[in-house]
C-alpha cells in the first residue's frame, strides 16, 4: 500500500512537472507571437492560471464562465455560446500550432509543449465542461534544431507563423498550406518575364521611332524618354528579383501578393523530398529578440548586409539585427553590443 501511494505521488509530481513545462512553453511563446484578439487572450489565461494553480496545488481546469470573465471582463451572456466560437479553433490546436510549438519548445529547452483538451461534464443544470492544458513530449526532428544538436552557436531560433494573410488573387495560386506547384509555380515567373519582354519591346520601338523622326523634340518626346527610363529601371528590378529567387531559393514576397496589413513574408523554393520537383511556398518566420524581448521579423539586409535576408527586431530594426539560416531556422547577432564588441566586425558577405 505504501509502495503504491509513493508511486502515485511520484506519478503526480511527474505529471505536474510536465504540465508546468508545457504551460511555461506556451507562456513564453505568447510573449513573442501573440496577437490582439480573444483567442490569444484565452491561451494567455490558460498558460498563466495553469502555472498559478499548479503552484497552489489546485486543479488546473477552467469552466467557460471563468474563461469568459477573465478574457472579456463580464459573464452576462451565455458562456457556452461565447466559448463555442473559440473552440472551433482550439479543438484543432495541436494540428495547427503543434509543429511550431514543438520546434519552439525544443529550441528553448522545454521538455513538453501544450495541447488543449475539453473534459465533458456529467450533465445537469449548471454543470459546464472544463478546459485544460495537457503536456505533449517534445519530438526532436533529425538534423533540424541546431541548438539541440550543437551544430553551431545561435542567439535566436525562428519558428514558422501559423497563418499568413495573402491577397485574393494569390489565393488562386497557393493552397491552404501556402504552397504552389506545377503550373501555379511557373505562373509566378512567366507573366513577369512576358511583361518585361513586352515593355522592353514597346520602349525600344518608341525610342527607335523617336531617333529616326526628323522633327525636333517636343514635350511629349521628353515624357516618352522619361517613361522609357522608368521602364528600364522597373525591368531591371524585376529581373534581379527573379534571378535572386532562382539563385538564393528565398526572397521577400512582393507586397502585391499579401494582405493589406501583412508583411515580412518569404517566398521560397523547396523540395518536399529528394525526388520531388521544387515547389514555391510562402512562409513567415518570427523569433524573440534576446536583447529587448521584442518580435523579430525577416527583411532584406541591404545596405549593410547585401544579398542576405536578416531578422530585424521591431523595437530596434537597425541595431538588433540577426542572421537567418533557412535550413536550421536559427540565427546569430550581426551587430554585437558595445560590451561584447572587441574586434568584432559584421559579416558583410
Amino acid at each position: 500500500m505504501a509502495s503504491n501511494q509513493k508511486l502515485t505521488e511520484e506519478q503526480t509530481d511527474t505529471d505536474s512537472s510536465s504540465l508546468r513545462s508545457a504551460a511555461a512553453c506556451l507562456q513564453r511563446y505568447l510573449i513573442a507571437h501573440r496577437k490582439n484578439n480573444q483567442l490569444y487572450d484565452v491561451l494567455q489565461h490558460l498558460a498563466d492560471e495553469t502555472l498559478d494553480r499548479l503552484e497552489e496545488g489546485k486543479d488546473p481546469r477552467f469552466n467557460y464562465r471563468s474563461l469568459q470573465l477573465a478574457v472579456s471582463g463580464e459573464a452576462e451572456q451565455d458562456p457556452s455560446a461565447w466559448f463555442s466560437r473559440h473552440w472551433k479553433t482550439l479543438r484543432a490546436f495541436k494540428s495547427k500550432y503543434g509543429p511550431g510549438l514543438n520546434q519552439f519548445a525544443a529550441n528553448h529547452g522545454f521538455s513538453h509543449y501544450p495541447d488543449i483538451i475539453k473534459h465533458e461534464s456529467d450533465g445537469g443544470a449548471g454543470n459546464q465542461a472544463l478546459i485544460a492544458l495537457i503536456a505533449c513530449p517534445v519530438e526532436i526532428a533529425k538534423g533540424v534544431p541546431a541548438r539541440t544538436l550543437g551544430i553551431h552557436h545561435q542567439d535566436i531560433a525562428y519558428i514558422p507563423a501559423e497563418t499568413i494573410a495573402i491577397a485574393g488573387w494569390a489565393k488562386l495560386l497557393f493552397d491552404r498550406e501556402y504552397t504552389a506547384e506545377g503550373w501555379r509555380k511557373w505562373f509566378l515567373i512567366w507573366p513577369t518575364l512576358l511583361w518585361i519582354f513586352a515593355l522592353g519591346l514597346i520602349t525600344a520601338g518608341s525610342l527607335l521611332l523617336l531617333v529616326l523622326s526628323p522633327r525636333p523634340l517636343t514635350t511629349i518626346d521628353l515624357a516618352l524618354i522619361i517613361f522609357a527610363g522608368l521602364a528600364v529601371w522597373c525591368c531591371k528590378r524585376e529581373i534581379e528579383h527573379v534571378t535572386r529567387w532562382a539563385d538564393d531559393q528565398i526572397v521577400m514576397t512582393p507586397e502585391s501578393m499579401l494582405g493589406f496589413r501583412e508583411r515580412s513574408v518569404c517566398l521560397e523554393l523547396y523540395r518536399p523530398n529528394t525526388d520531388a520537383p521544387k515547389r514555391a511556398r510562402m512562409a513567415k518566420y518570427v523569433a524573440q529578440c534576446p536583447t529587448c524581448g521584442g518580435q523579430i521579423l525577416l527583411d532584406y539586409g541591404e545596405p549593410d548586409f547585401p544579398r542576405r535576408i536578416v531578422g530585424r527586431c521591431e523595437s530596434s530594426p537597425r541595431e538588433h539585427v540577426f542572421s537567418f539560416d533557412k535550413a536550421t531556422l536559427s540565427g546569430y547577432r550581426l551587430r554585437c553590443p558595445p560590451q561584447l564588441s572587441g574586434d568584432f566586425t559584421p559579416d558583410r558577405d
